[in-house]
């Protein structure tokens, strides 16, 4: 069907030799070959819309209070997976599967930035990534943003990349750094 909603018809061609079985050998689409909907027609439409598909960013950080202490390790999560989950979406009357995979750039002070393909780490990771330790005191914003590199099948035909990456961001999360002093307790 094409975007207008005017139909036009696929057609699975077969050749069977005398003795053998038959043979898919293509697929032809009768018609005019302007109204065909092409793979290309299908993936501008997925990069157009597909942004609102990908899973949204929920910063958190650790410790949880946001208050953190100089020279110990500030622990940031995205709040995401770090592949999207494959999403199944119409697209001019086709089944089309989108997927994609995350690429982190936390800003955690004025000139440090570091980009991750992983969305976060926290104290419990045997190899935490997504950490910054901090050398002074004082109040922190860091930001995130999120890329997504995509690809989508149409039916069985594909993978196919999408040409420009969703991406989402900054995402704000403000913190505290603290000295850390004697504590007298009963």
């Amino acid at each position: 069907m094409k975007p207008d909603g005017t139909l036009r018809y696929l057609y699975d061609v077969y050749l069977r030799r005398t003795g053998t079985s038959w043979q898919l050998r293509g697929i032809v689409c009768l018609g005019d070959p302007s109204d065909v909907v092409t793979t290309a027609d299908v993936g501008e439409e997925v990069r157009k819309n597909w942004a609102v598909w990908v899973p949204p960013q929920r910063l958190s950080v650790q410790p949880a209070n946001a208050r953190t202490l100089v020279n110990l390790p500030t622990y940031f999560q995205s709040g995401q997976p770090q592949q999207m989950p494959e999403k199944t979406v119409h697209v001019f009357n086709f089944d089309v599967t989108v997927a994609a995979e995350g690429e982190w750039e936390w800003t955690f002070e004025p000139g440090v930035t570091k980009s991750f393909d992983t969305p976060g780490s926290s104290y419990t990771d045997s190899n935490p990534q997504v950490s910054y330790t901090y050398d002074t005191a004082g109040p922190r914003s860091v930001e995130l943003n999120t890329s997504w590199h995509g690809r989508f099948r149409v039916g069985s035909f594909g993978p196919y990349d999408i040409a420009q990456p969703a991406v989402q961001g900054p995402g704000q999360i403000d913190l505290e750094v603290v000295e850390s002093g004697p504590v007298l307790g009963r």
